[in-house]
């Protein structure tokens, strides 16, 4: 084996180690940021909460949905608004089809005729 071609597969060598190297990290990060592991240890209360301030949580909860719905509604009533200020009518009116439209329909429309007296 020459000496280039050894340098050349020594090069090859690292190139992939350091990918697969690079692809088990990246999958490994993937699934440290994805595990429920994670996710369940920052969700648990540390301690039982208050009645007061549960109920002042389901309160702002409900205000917060409240708001929401007024939110959606005015939305709503804008795009209402704005269609019927609009000049363009809702309904799509189709125009008029073309003479060359009409005559390739008469044509298609008379290849099927006279295939089914063919066929009698």
């Amino acid at each position: 084996m020459s000496p280039e071609l050894g340098t050349v597969l020594q090069i090859s060598a690292f190139g992939t180690l350091f990918l697969f190297a690079a692809l088990a990290g990246l999958i490994g990060l993937m699934y440290l940021l994805t595990g429920s592991w994670l996710f369940h240890r920052a969700a648990a209360p540390a301690h039982d909460p208050d009645p007061a301030q549960e109920a002042e949580l389901v309160d702002t909860r409900a205000e917060e949905q409240e708001e929401l719905d007024r939110q959606h509604r005015a939305v709503a009533l804008a795009v209402a608004v704005a269609c019927a200020h609009s000049e363009r009518p809702a309904v799509f009116v189709a125009e008029a089809p073309s003479d060359w439209r009409r005559m390739h329909r008469a044509r298609r429309l008379g290849q099927q005729r006279a295939r089914a007296k063919a066929s009698m």
